[in-house]
């Protein structure tokens, strides 16, 4: 499954019955990485070898956001995020599969929200960052899934009437969602 966000565009979507947005959410600091960015070095025909980022492991029962920082990547630009999507390339299309919920940027960075996998494995999120100025960078995180947990189905979410996942800091008006032209939430971001 592949989720994405932007924070350009202004149309209203009804908010589904039933459904909770939390304007005042913050990302967990628990589950926060900077973006990073290894060197391409290479000595003699050696290669550097790859660094790769884990976040802290979870349950398939488990629903939490995991959050990349683009702070030091974006230092002294003075660019910010305008877009993010995100997916589970280690997805095999099981109906226990990992799977993004929502995305959004959120206080300047990409916050991803993840249910389910099948446990004992190590999955894959991949997040493609663009900035104001043009920036792109593609991250690959893994995330071990515990075995404290049978493989579960992913939780609902608020969505849009056309599927799109509402995340927490979309912008909410009396009468529902503020979207985007091309039927994106508005982010509080």
């Amino acid at each position: 499954m592949t989720c994405s966000c932007n924070t350009a565009g202004t149309a209203c979507s009804v908010l589904p019955e039933g459904a909770v947005l939390a304007p005042g959410w913050q990302p967990a600091s628990a589950r926060v990485l900077p973006v990073m960015i290894t060197p391409g070095l290479c000595l003699r025909g050696q290669l550097a070898e790859q660094v790769v980022q884990a976040w802290p492991a979870r349950s398939s029962a488990d629903a939490l956001d995991y959050t990349l920082t683009p702070a030091a990547w974006l230092e002294g630009t003075g660019d910010t995020l305008a877009s993010v999507t995100a997916s589970v390339p280690t997805a095999t299309g099981q109906d226990t599969d990992m799977a993004v919920l929502w995305v959004t940027i959120i206080q300047g960075m990409a916050s991803v929200f993840l249910g389910s996998g099948p446990p004992d494995t190590v999955q894959t999120v991949q997040m493609v960052l663009h900035t104001v100025q043009g920036r792109s960078v593609t991250v690959s995180m893994q995330l071990y899934i515990s075995t404290e947990s049978a493989a579960t189905l992913a939780p609902q979410v608020p969505t849009l009437p056309d599927g799109t996942p509402i995340p927490p800091n979309a912008l909410l008006a009396p009468q529902g969602v503020i979207t985007t032209p091309t039927g994106q939430p508005y982010l509080l971001a």
